[in-house]
């Protein structure tokens, strides 16, 4: 199989890998949201048909009561009920003052009708002209005087009936008059009202509301239903729930309106939510598809522009025999040193150059193989010079000063002095470790020869009790931080340099500390030093090879080593950088 295949082949397994992961992901999350947008938009009518319906109720309990505490309807109704001559002359006069009560009443006009009634078969409402007959109201006194108090009368208990193709809904309560039942009055609605409030509500037609009471009745159903739900559907939670005579699945809310006693569901065909996600699926399948093609078409371009590269080299290095090392025949040579890839192939490009490099390597140490050993002669010899080179530098130092003290300048001979002790001080490597006073000793050649640069802009105090000056420390420990703290710590501004170098002894332990009056750290600075410092205190970093501070870290890695974990180094700013170096005392 060619290389251009198997990238091709490669890349489209990852490309189809990558894009089903997002497509997944895409088709989760959009389901997720249009399962939370469902489930917010059931909860919202719920909440809000919930609160029309109690609000209706309330209503029809405000008017009866208002009607009982009406003391001229309540002197009307008792001598309507209590005529009983032949003529009813009086209970026909006490019907019309009653009726005439309910009529100048500003509440009664919201309802289909307020009615009185009695078990003696006595029978008015506010709308006699919608009545076409007398009702019979039997079975209602019948339920009426089970339930002590106010009842709920549900559209479809058929209970009473004033005009067969109307519905209605409504509150009845006992009426007393001097503590004697009167009767019963009841503000009654057309149940067509719920279809109002659900339009308001919703308008989709997919939706479909239903109400039942405690015992299973039906009060209002949108879709004209007659199967009850289970009571023990949880409530105000989404559910799936399989009609018995339909089969059909539903995905329904279900609340209890506790007060009232009536069971509300939220309804819709699962079959929408189906066909919802499958259009998910669907525009997330078409768009991976919108994707997927034009990726792999680039795929396919982009590999064979690859391989085109890699063909041209292969051919190259196959054409390049063993014999060519040596490179006698020039067209040979420029065939070689020719590069037959493009340099916007980077890769490929740096590859090839790489092997040119490593070809024009391999003619040189063939045709220089004898003289290999004498270039291992010459290493020795320069490693010798190496080895001179400080006493060179040492006879240097000696005739500069002898020169100066000719001249007389004794600044030049104490420069030169200084320089020398330090440059033995750090080319000694018979120990790892020094005194604290042979550090101290350092530090000050190193502050001399910087005041002879920075002049009066430089001042410093090293305060080591003498006590001190025995404990054995890291070698070059104190030099490179102030080093660092003279190099970094004032941004080259020609400003006075204060710096002090504190030791002090405490419950065993030495505590250097390093302070100047610089710019301080830097807040990413300071984050980044203690950091690496955490980090080599947990054995995490190596030899730091760049970048400003770097003494800081060396320093602290050497300590690390020498101390086996137990010294340490803190940094912070107060008025410029303060460094502080903790060793135990053996």
């Amino acid at each position: 199989m060619r290389l251009s295949t198997k990238m091709i082949l490669l890349y489209s397994v990852v490309i189809a890998a990558a894009l089903s992961i997002f497509l997944s992901y895409t088709i989760q999350s959009t389901m997720e949201g249009a399962n939370k947008f469902t489930a917010a938009r059931f909860a919202n009518m719920s909440a809000s048909i919930s609160l029309d319906i109690q609000q209706d109720i309330d209503m029809m309990r405000i008017t009866l009561e208002t009607l009982a505490d009406n003391t001229s309807f309540l002197s009307a109704l008792n001598q309507y009920v209590r005529d009983d001559s032949g003529d009813r002359k009086m209970g026909t006069a006490a019907r019309t003052a009653a009726l005439q009560q309910l009529y100048q009443s500003p509440l009664v006009d919201r309802y289909y009708c307020v009615a009185f009634f009695n078990d003696q078969g006595q029978y008015f409402s506010s709308s006699s002209d919608k009545d076409s007959e007398q009702p019979d109201t039997r079975a209602l006194l019948d339920a009426l005087s089970a339930i002590p108090g106010t009842y709920l009368l549900s559209p479809n208990q058929q209970l009473i009936t004033l005009d067969p193709r109307i519905q209605v809904y409504g509150l009845i309560e006992p009426i007393f008059f001097h503590g004697k039942l009167l009767g019963y009055l009841a503000a009654l609605s057309e149940i067509s009202a719920f279809d109002h409030v659900l339009t308001f509500v919703d308008n989709s037609s997919e939706v479909n509301v239903e109400v039942f009471t405690d015992d299973g009745a039906l009060f209002y159903s949108s879709r004209g239903q007659t199967v009850p739900f289970p009571p023990e559907l949880p409530q105000d939670e989404i559910q799936d729930w399989t009609d018995p005579e339909t089969q059909t699945v539903y995905n329904v809310l279900h609340t209890y309106l506790s007060p009232l006693s009536l069971h509300l569901y939220i309804l819709q065909d699962n079959s929408i939510s189906v066909q919802g996600q499958q259009t998910i699926i669907k525009t997330a399948l078409e768009r991976g598809l919108l994707i997927a093609l034009p990726a792999l078409v680039l795929i396919t371009l982009l590999s064979l522009s690859l391989t085109r590269s890699i063909r041209r080299l292969t051919q190259k290095v196959r054409k390049t025999s063993s014999k060519g090392l040596l490179l006698s025949d020039p067209a040979a040579l420029e065939a070689l040193n020719n590069t037959v890839t493009s340099p916007r192939d980077k890769e490929i490009y740096a590859l090839e150059i790489a092997y040119i490099q490593m070809m024009a390597k391999l003619r040189e140490n063939a045709v220089n193989e004898l003289a290999l050993r004498e270039g291992a002669l010459q290493a020795q010899l320069s490693a010798l010079q190496t080895q001179i080179n400080p006493h060179f530098i040492y006879n240097t130092l000696n005739i500069i000063s002898a020169k100066s003290m000719e001249s007389g300048n004794l600044e030049i001979i104490e420069i030169c002095s200084q320089f020398a002790s330090m440059l033995r001080y750090s080319t000694d490597t018979r120990s790892r470790t020094a005194t604290l006073e042979e550090e101290i000793e350092n530090v000050r050649d190193y502050l001399m020869l910087a005041k002879a640069r920075y002049e009066d802009n430089l001042e410093y105090v090293i305060d080591v009790p003498r006590s001190l000056y025995g404990i054995e420390i890291p070698k070059l420990t104190l030099q490179p931080l102030v080093e660092n703290a003279l190099n970094h710590g004032f941004d080259g501004k020609n400003i006075l340099r204060k710096l002090s170098i504190i030791g002090t002894l405490t419950q065993k332990e030495l505590i250097l500390t390093i302070q100047d009056n610089g710019n301080g750290f830097s807040a990413d600075m300071l984050h980044s030093l203690r950091q690496r410092i955490d980090e080599i205190e947990h054995g995490l970093v190596s030899i730091e090879k760049s970048g400003g501070h770097i003494g800081l870290v060396n320093t602290c890695l050497r300590l690390y080593y020498y101390s086996k974990g137990t010294m340490h180094m803190s940094i912070h700013n107060d008025g410029g950088a303060i460094i502080t170096l903790t060793m135990p005392i053996r």
